[in-house]
């Protein structure tokens, strides 16, 4: 299906298309994918992994398995075993602890304290809501009053209509 040689002139490579060999060689840049044999067919292969073969290669994954494999080499074993923890000594186990108590002693100081500054400003909150009530309700009675004092006067003024003189002439604002 493939065939390969050591020299990058002798490159061949028998696919569908066809790759000039020459101008391969003569490219400057470096064979990383051009030294691998390009299969475009696996016949024994199930069509799901053959179609994962292909994406990983193209995508310049498992590189290294691939080239080991053509190679006829052994597929890479790697173990992502974790190291075994060291045993503490209790001088440490006795630091651990102390840490792990004053961290609890210190988050439950802020979670009070954060507490407390929130209950501090929903009072605050409070109080300033029923102060402002207090002063729109006040606002309302001001106005009410001012309007019947109008009226009042309007009325003085009708019934007092002989006074001209210009000096007792009021304006009202609104």
């Amino acid at each position: 299906m493939f065939e390969r040689s050591n020299s990058v002139a002798n490159i061949t490579f028998y696919m569908d298309g066809e790759i000039d060999s020459e101008a391969l060689a003569a490219s400057a840049l470096p064979l990383m994918l051009h030294e691998f044999p390009v299969f475009t067919e696996f016949s024994t292969i199930d069509p799901g992994v053959s179609a994962a073969a292909m994406t990983a290669i193209e995508n310049n994954d498992m590189i290294i398995q691939f080239k080991r494999m053509t190679e006829g080499k052994d597929e890479l074993m790697i173990d992502f075993t974790e190291k075994p923890k060291a045993e503490l000594t209790d001088v440490e186990k006795e630091k651990v602890e102390r840490r792990r108590v004053q961290n609890r002693l210190a988050a439950r100081r802020f979670r009070e304290k954060e507490k407390s500054l929130e209950t501090k400003l929903q009072k605050k909150t409070q109080k300033l809501e029923s102060d402002n009530t207090s002063l729109r309700t006040q606002i309302r009675e001001l106005k009410r009053e001012r309007d019947i004092l109008q009226r009042q006067l309007q009325g003085h003024l009708y019934v007092c209509s002989t006074i001209n003189d210009p000096y007792m002439q009021l304006s009202f604002p609104s």
